[in-house]
């Protein structure tokens, strides 16, 4: 697990400050290099007079095939309406290819990402009738429609016609950067203070690669000990559009920023016929084909935003602020709506406002103010953050017309604080963290969760803000615990020798808005209170050479009701069990001779949530070669009903020795996994999704020029 804090410019210049608490030796680096676009590249000159243009060129190509991922129910003949839709992730093949080009020449710098797309195997309507006849023994044009919307949400594709291939340039920036200023046009990243208000970078662990497309200037001065720096930015948010561990494609609402960028296009169903007549059925048919008109699935938002820090170098204050423009369509389409007559279908294209659940995606104007204070370091003793923000949510979506006019969610003020302090004395460490929120949001995308055949529910997740947890990097959350939270946690490690160390960590929270998540208003009520108790504690372990490494904890994580409620139907009393977790993770590295070593990480949960109790792990075991290969061999299982109870994978990773060949710049780094994966929620850095189930092969390959 990686937990991650970054401050990040430009795509040029990505940064990211991380602490790993798990890590396998050369296998995962070998991964983590295969699936990354930043890095170092070889750099080659291009003369132009008595200069150069210095050029890195790297490409990362991704290609799979998926079998049958074992997800899926199986068909009642009786009953069609539980038809397995994820038979349309099974039997079919992708590839995704990411071609960055980036160029310095004296102060400037440009680059050019290119992101592209290629599906194969896919079904199309005839092979959707196929599969329908083979299972039910007849034609069934419900069951048809459903499938082809689902096809056609994942893929942008209209059916028949096959899979649609999709390439364009995803990232773009011009950059000028000298001793005092830095400007940049395009795409850049930016993240405010902790992330509180503001947090727009890359995690390739989640899939998520965000930027805002707009300009950005940077200017900085020195005047004796003290330092100035002001920045302001606006644009738009450009997240990537195609979601690479389902194949969804994101579209947008055509922005003029985004040339070349995927839009939908309009999807043809069958519908019943108003003029059929079951007396007369030769003369027109039970059902035509109608057309639904494209929408897009993702409205590009508006940012603007500026800070200013100044300090010396015992303390660094600072000042933010940024405003969120959203889309706003929703009046627009109540209005046509309400005429007579009205195309309930061509209003919602004209004027694309999605049914969401979230207070920040029911607001068109979002602003977030903070103040920061930070002490860099105090005689290497101690060092400090400290954050305080506001927010301010207004323009609420219209959701229908009323006596007084138009009826708006109402407007919304939160507020939070978060703390963060490390003290080091000799051997002994801490970090104590603390937050306390109230009715402050993540700056969620304006992204449809809906369905098919132009919903998105898979890039919810994206948001362009992330609130410092001030818990452990395993938590996985359950509602919307962050909206109205108090708590803190304290982590103490003692370094015994230089070769052993010991940590523990306990944390408190109460929170009234992880049983409840639509508590906006964060309500203080007993009956939606939550109290969890975060706890672990652990031992390293590792040779004097370092070469070899012991790492393993215990953990728990124990959250109850204030009072006891009913969690499911199937209760017969009252509970005030919440969740439980009790864990055990390790990461074990054993040098051999020479070159050669072998690792093992994994974890085993036990876990229990609304009185559902099922177990879950998985494990690696790898033989290195370092340092160019890993043969990696992986095992996962869950007792959670519905599931498949055991997945097994293989993995062979290689990365060149040097980049002195053609070849080994081609392939400086390839990995092929075959096998399976199970469905699960997988957090990073405070960002969590739910990856799918896969089974089947994947081969990455990583060039550098």
């Amino acid at each position: 697990m990686l937990a991650a804090r970054a401050d990040e410019s430009s795509p040029t210049s990505h940064v990211s400050r991380a602490r790993t608490r798990c890590r396998l030796g050369t296998s995962l680096a070998l991964a983590a290099a295969a699936g990354a676009l930043g890095g170092d590249a070889l750099a080659f000159d291009v003369p132009i007079g008595k200069d150069a243009i210095t050029l890195d060129v790297s490409n990362t190509s991704d290609v799979g095939y998926h079998f049958d991922n074992r997800n899926t129910a199986p068909l009642d003949p009786k009953n069609p309406t539980i038809a397995p839709l994820n038979r349309l992730d099974d039997d079919y093949g992708d590839w995704f290819d990411r071609l960055q080009v980036r160029g310095f020449y004296k102060k400037l710098s440009f680059g050019l990402r290119v992101d592209s797309a290629v599906f194969f195997r896919l079904l199309d309507r005839q092979g959707v009738q196929e599969f329908i006849r083979e299972k039910l023994g007849r034609d069934d044009l419900a069951l048809e429609n459903r499938f082809g919307e689902e096809l056609h949400s994942h893929f942008g594709q209209l059916l028949p016609g096959g899979a649609r291939g999709l390439v364009y340039p995803s990232k773009l920036w011009l950059g000028y950067k000298n001793d005092w200023l830095e400007a940049t046009v395009g795409d850049f990243y930016q993240q405010l203070g902790r992330g509180l208000i503001l947090s727009v970078r890359k995690i390739d662990e989640v899939g998520v690669d965000t930027t805002i497309r707009g300009a950005k200037l940077r200017i900085g001065k020195s005047i004796g000990d003290t330092r100035i720096e002001a920045s302001a930015f606006a644009g738009q948010f450009n997240p990537i559009r195609i979601d690479y561990p389902t194949g969804r494609i994101l579209h947008g609402a055509g922005s003029p920023l985004f040339f070349g960028f995927p839009t939908a296009s309009d999807f043809q169903s069958w519908v019943p016929n108003p003029r059929y007549n079951p007396k007369n059925p030769g003369i027109e048919p039970e059902f035509i084909l109608a057309t639904k008109r494209a929408k897009p699935s993702y409205l590009e938002d508006t940012v603007v935003g500026a800070n200013v820090t100044f300090g010396r170098r015992q303390f660094e204050v600072g000042l933010n602020g940024v405003a969120l423009l959203r889309q706003a369509n929703s009046l627009d389409l109540e209005v046509c709506k309400a005429q007579p007559g009205a195309d309930v279908d061509a209003c919602q294209a004209s004027f694309p406002t999605f049914g969401q659940v979230g207070a920040s995606r029911l607001h068109d104007q979002i602003k977030n103010f903070s103040a920061t204070l930070r002490l860099p370091d105090v005689k290497d003793v101690l060092d400090a953050y400290v954050e305080a923000a506001v927010q301010h949510q207004t323009q609420g979506r219209v959701s229908s017309f009323g006596p007084d006019g138009a009826v708006r969610e109402h407007d919304l003020f939160g507020y939070a604080l978060y703390a963060n302090v490390n003290v080091h004395v000799r051997d002994f460490s801490a970090t104590l963290e603390g937050k306390h929120y109230r009715s402050f949001f993540p700056l969620a995308s304006n992204t449809d969760a809906g369905g098919p055949p132009f919903g998105a529910p898979e890039l919810n997740l994206l948001t362009y803000s992330l609130s410092p947890r001030a818990e452990s990097i395993y938590t996985e959350p359950i509602g919307a615990p962050d909206v109205c939270i108090s708590g803190g946690r304290g982590r103490f490690d003692y370094s015994l020798t230089r070769e052993k160390k010991i940590y523990a960590w306990m944390g408190r929270f109460a929170s009234w808005s992880e049983l409840d998540a639509t508590n906006s208003d964060c309500k203080t009520d007993a009956s939606l209170r939550t109290d969890t108790w975060d706890m672990a504690a652990g031992m390293e372990l590792s040779t004097v050479d370092g070469k070899s490494h012991y790492w393993g904890w215990l953990g728990a994580r124990l959250t109850d009701l204030a009072e006891p409620t009913l969690l499911n139907a199937e209760q017969v009393e009252p509970t005030t069990v919440f969740y439980r977790e009790g864990y055990v993770r390790y990461d074990l590295g054993q040098h051999l001779r020479g070159p050669f070593s072998i690792g093992m990480l994994g974890y085993h949960r036990h876990r229990t949530q609304a009185l559902e109790t099922w177990v879950e792990g998985e494990n690696l075991l790898a033989f290195n070669y370092n340092p160019s290969f890993s043969f990696i061999f992986g095992s996962e299982y869950t007792t959670r009903e519905g599931f498949p109870t055991t997945y097994f994978n293989g993995t062979i990773a290689y990365r060149a020795k040097s980049r002195d060949r053609w070849y080994q710049r081609l392939a400086e780094s390839v990995r092929l996994f075959v096998g399976q994966r199970r469905a699960a929620l997988r957090c990073v850095g405070g960002v969590c999704r739910v990856f799918p189930a896969f089974e089947g092969a994947r081969l990455e390959l990583v060039s550098r020029f």
